[in-house]
């Protein structure tokens, strides 16, 4: 009995130091039926400037990508088709680390492979489990939601589902609180923080640990603080001139000199947007003498007819409106010009946002609905 556990334990023992790598290697063994013949392709970003692209050579159902990892861990992409279609179904996001790995792909559900020997993977299929499970009690409500047509019944499903996303994010926020060593977290934080205020996004980046901030893809998160810190309660507001709603040229800072300036974000497809409009009207009746201007950005570049239509059916033409001035250089790739996106200057992740600025060019902060009602009543006075 003594002898047979020696021997087993050897044998694992010989398997181990078989497959041991120097620290700085990898080698990903896939997995893959029904694709002999074909290339899978693997991208990553190297460095901020270079992307990398290897390829592998499906043969009799297996694949194999192997090299240097000077990091401890690695995002990449693997794809098969058109590298530039965002809609491709065969890709997949996986967190590699410089070990021995396997990656099993299943051809009906390519962008869910299983992959094991990554840490890092783990910690994020583990997080995927619990959010799968949320969304799963919902599914009735989003079958519902495919096969809805009309665009304000669909917007009624859509906010049935807001309890179940709202339930995804505490997990997911949670993760990002007891999970500051994890490679994982600047991934989830990118989503998360558009519905995150500058204070919570500062207070998890600055947990991170230091491996994280060093080797973790955190520049867009320390992008978004920097963007955030300038529209800050007390900071001047980001001033920006263009073309209003007629044609003509309108700067913010001349239209809001010596006024409070309740500044909208919208959108002519945001239902919500739609429907805050008639309490805006009631705002600007009641405090438009007093000195309140409401200037509009919307997010419909592009789409000027539409736009122009709902100011108009929303009766809301005594505002002074303009678009955000986001240009789409490429639809298929989605890639952007925001070089005079005014939302992107006021770090705008939902619609609708409302800024208040005062009478100095400050910003006084973000608020809602019932925010704003209570603000406006301390500014004026009733």
């Amino acid at each position: 009995m003594k002898k047979l556990l020696y021997s087993g334990i050897a044998v694992a023992l010989l398997a181990s130091c078989a497959q041991q790598l120097p620290k700085d290697q990898y080698r990903l063994n896939g997995n893959i039926q029904g694709r002999d013949g074909q290339y899978i392709y693997m991208v990553y970003a190297a460095n901020d400037t270079t992307v990398v692209k290897d390829s592998a050579l499906i043969s009799n159902g297996t694949f194999e990508f192997k090299g240097k990892m000077e990091t401890p861990y690695r995002e990449v992409s693997l794809y098969m088709g058109d590298p530039n279609d965002y809609m491709n179904p065969n890709r997949c996001g996986l967190y590699m680390e410089p070990k021995e790995m396997t990656l099993n792909i299943d051809t009906a559900n390519f962008g869910k492979p299983v992959l094991t020997g990554s840490f890092t993977q783990a910690q994020v299929d583990s997080l995927e489990t619990l959010t799968t499970q949320i969304l799963d009690e919902a599914k009735s409500i989003q079958e519902a939601i495919a096969a809805e047509t009309d665009h304000e019944k669909a917007a009624a499903l859509h906010e049935q589902m807001e309890p179940y996303y709202e339930r995804v994010q505490k997990v997911q926020t949670a993760f990002l609180k007891t999970h500051p060593d994890s490679y994982a977290a600047p991934g989830y934080m990118r989503f998360l923080m558009g519905d995150m205020t500058y204070g919570e996004i500062k207070e998890i980046y600055d947990n991170f640990s230091d491996n994280v901030k060093k080797y973790g893809n955190v520049k867009e998160i320390e992008e978004e603080l920097a963007s955030l810190a300038k529209v800050q309660p007390g900071q001047p507001a980001p001033d920006f001139a263009t073309l209003n709603v007629h044609g003509d040229s309108i700067s913010f800072s001349e239209v809001a000199k010596g006024k409070y300036v309740l500044l909208d974000f919208w959108a002519s497809w945001c239902v919500p947007c739609r429907k805050s409009f008639p309490h805006v009207k009631q705002l600007y009746k009641k405090y438009h003498d007093k000195g309140l201007e409401v200037f509009c950005v919307a997010s419909n570049d592009g789409q000027s007819d539409v736009w122009r239509k709902a100011i108009k059916d929303d009766g809301v033409e005594m505002f002074h409106h303009v678009l955000r001035g986001m240009k789409v250089i490429d639809r298929k790739t989605y890639k952007l010009d925001k070089t005079n996106d005014i939302s992107d200057k006021y770090g705008i992740h939902y619609l609708p946002t409302k800024y208040l600025i005062d009478k100095d060019f400050k910003i006084i902060g973000k608020f809602n609905d019932e925010e704003l009602d209570n603000k406006l009543k301390e500014i004026f006075g009733e």
